[in-house]
């Protein structure tokens, strides 16, 4: 007599615990920066130091969810990790570009959620070079290795200083200097001459829009007796979507 009634209490809760197991993961992922950048020290002319772009993923709004995985257009491995690692996931790129990152959430019974974001990453160029009267050659990619749209634009500030020969009395003469940036064929794009007295600075800020092709910047020393100091700071710009 009272196994029907145990029967259906028994399908019940069954069919509760199959609802429930089929209810949508809770999930929302955040990110830190839409938009980061690969920096490249250049001493004298030489490359010292690259500093990878950095970005971190917030998945504390999926929190149900018991590991987090990333994956990311420019063939590397997804990286996964243990909610018991923390919700913040820091992701690091050592190539400028656009860079589409998908960000999925999985719990203990199998559900998962998934996000895309774009990360936009962007080259910055620093070259320091003192006491030169023949200053070297900067040489730049915009291309991104990994394919993707090409950068938007490319910001070019140089400043040439003329320290004094003898400080505090001088001594010296100005220098005659020609900045110019050259594409592969050797074709000159842009220039800008000045002149640096001594004791004095000039500055050449320019904005650039070809950023299909590698390119030069270089510093012609045109006449004049001093060394000088060279500062360029060059930046990949891949602008952050509307």
């Amino acid at each position: 007599m009272h196994r029907f009634p145990l029967l259906v209490l028994t399908l019940l809760l069954a069919s509760s615990a199959g609802c429930l197991s089929n209810e949508p993961l809770e999930f929302d992922v955040t990110l830190s920066s839409e938009q980061a950048a690969v920096i490249q020290t250049y001493v004298d002319g030489v490359l010292s130091e690259t500093s990878a772009a950095e970005v971190a993923f917030n998945f504390s709004g999926a929190p149900t969810a018991t590991t987090y995985t990333l994956a990311v257009s420019d063939g590397r491995e997804p990286l996964t990790v243990s909610a018991e690692e923390g919700v913040l996931v820091p992701l690091t790129f050592a190539a400028h570009g656009v860079h589409n990152v998908t960000a999925t959430a999985e719990d203990a019974q199998g559900r998962s959620a998934s996000m895309t974001f774009s990360v936009r990453v962007n080259l910055h160029l620093v070259w320091t070079e003192e006491g030169t009267q023949d200053p070297g050659v900067l040489s730049f990619d915009p291309l991104p290795v990994h394919g993707g749209p090409f950068a938007d634009y490319i910001t070019i500030e140089s400043v040439v200083s003329n320290p004094d020969l003898i400080e505090t009395l001088g001594g010296g003469r100005e220098v005659d200097v020609t900045w110019r940036l050259i594409d592969p064929l050797g074709f000159t794009c842009q220039q800008h001459s000045d002149v640096v007295h001594e004791g004095e600075s000039a500055a050449w800020t320019s904005l650039y829009f070809t950023t299909y092709e590698a390119h030069d910047l270089t510093v012609d020393y045109n006449e004049g007796q001093d060394e000088i100091d060279v500062q360029h700071t060059v930046v990949v710009i891949y602008d952050p979507a509307p």
